[in-house]
């Protein structure tokens, strides 16, 4: 700990934690301890990510199959991008499954949790800007080994188990031995990492299931946003600022994690958290679906629908709205062909029909949501200005397109 202040070991320790975790753990334990430092919040992150406003963390969880390659690194077995607003101090975070299909500078088409192997973290960095199109500042990286001891060291953390997991890799020293109960659970480091580990059902790192008639995502990925919380709940439940001190003192003097921040600038991050609510974090997964090329699985990333969730969770844009749209040029095809454009653009287009009339000279667009950024970007996109807002909710879409003479040969 020599040089080190306890501030930046306690943010670095708990950033640090695998699978992405220990982000839930920072933010719901770094204030109760560092609260008295008195720092302002606009001094804080104009020195600490030199004026950015916007500031995206890597998280890497590398595998035990480092012992198996010469350059002694394994497979990153949990990636997750970390966003932080430094202005409304909102956080949000992306997770990528291990199996997502990349491409690999120097090595070609390859499951992105290989570019760890070739590359370390720098390189896992720069596929994963990539592949998102936004820039990495940081990464963070941990291992099986720094899951286990911080869970350990916290005494456990409790987790409802709703279905049985079993598994066995002798090879890679990993036994999964879950029994689902109706109440929480007191799991060790051992059991914890299983939980965050097992893939081995239907739904594998990513998957969905219909609740209600909604896709709701499940599986792998799901299940370490449950343990982000359950050990940033599991530290606040220790008594007093002495013990969670002692308990990350260390975590930190055991070598739990890597990392390219700079430590004596996360001493005046508290204010960050003051307000912050673990539960309220908001988490999502890569867009994609399962598929085979060449005869290898992977998780084959939907671009379209990707660029959305990209832009809301690490740009911080809003959302888009549904759309829907009506022809009212008299020109065939027209509605078809704003559809398409407004598709590839990120928009989800509800429905394509004739509207009521087909007389309409100028495009015009209805909102039900207000003129939101999203909204006055469809318009650019239509190629009008006449956004007209009406606050009626509508069933068909937040946003109705109608098609004019004047946009209707774009």
């Amino acid at each position: 700990m020599k040089g080190v202040s306890w501030k930046s070991a306690l943010v670095v320790i708990l950033l640090g934690s695998a699978v992405g975790v220990a982000l839930g753990t920072f933010l719901a334990v770094w204030l109760p301890t560092m609260k008295a430092t008195g720092t302002g919040f606009v001094d804080v992150f104009g020195s600490a990510f030199h004026g950015r406003r916007y500031v995206r963390i890597l998280m890497i969880g590398e595998d035990d199959t480092a012992i198996r390659n010469k350059n002694g690194r394994g497979l990153s077995d949990t990636l997750v991008v970390v966003a932080l607003d430094t202005r409304t101090k909102e956080i949000r975070a992306i997770s990528i499954p291990r199996d997502t299909r990349v491409e690999i500078p120097g090595h070609g088409y390859c499951k992105i949790n290989a570019a760890h192997v070739f590359g370390g973290p720098q390189l896992t960095k720069e596929v994963v800007q990539n592949l998102l199109g936004v820039p990495i500042d940081y990464y963070i990286k941990t291992n099986t080994r720094g899951l286990r001891g911080l869970v350990d060291l916290v005494g456990g953390v409790y987790i409802k188990i709703d279905k049985d997991m079993h598994y066995v890799d002798r090879r890679g020293g990993l036994y999964i031995n879950l029994k689902a109960k109706p109440e929480k659970q007191l799991l060790n480091g051992r059991q914890a990492e299983g939980y965050v580990r097992f893939r081995h059902d239907a739904f594998g790192d990513s998957g969905y299931k219909i609740v209600d008639g909604r896709k709701v995502p499940t599986g792998r990925i799901v299940r370490q946003q449950i343990f982000m919380r359950a050990l940033a709940n599991r530290i606040l439940s220790l008594p007093t600022k002495r013990e969670r001190a002692r308990v990350l003192q260390r975590a930190y003097e055991r070598g739990y994690i890597v990392s390219d921040l700079n430590l004596k600038d996360w001493d005046q991050l508290a204010d960050l958290i003051k307000d912050f609510k673990v539960e309220e974090m908001k988490m999502a997964v890569l867009p994609g679906r399962p598929g085979n090329i060449g005869g290898v699985s992977y998780w084959l990333p939907d671009f379209t629908e990707a660029r959305q969730v990209v832009a809301e969770m690490l740009l911080f844009q809003e959302p888009n709205p549904t759309v829907e749209v009506l022809n009212g040029s008299g020109v065939p095809g027209a509605a078809r062909r704003i559809a398409e454009k407004l598709t590839e653009a990120g928009y989800q287009v509800t429905r394509t029909d004739n509207a009521p009339k087909s007389d309409y000279y100028q495009s015009m667009i209805i909102t039900h949501k207000g003129k939101t950024e999203p909204v006055k970007r469809l318009a650019e996109l239509v190629g009008s200005d006449l956004i007209i807002e009406d606050g009626t909710p509508s069933k068909a879409a937040d946003v109705t397109v109608i098609v004019g003479k004047s946009q209707a040969g774009q």
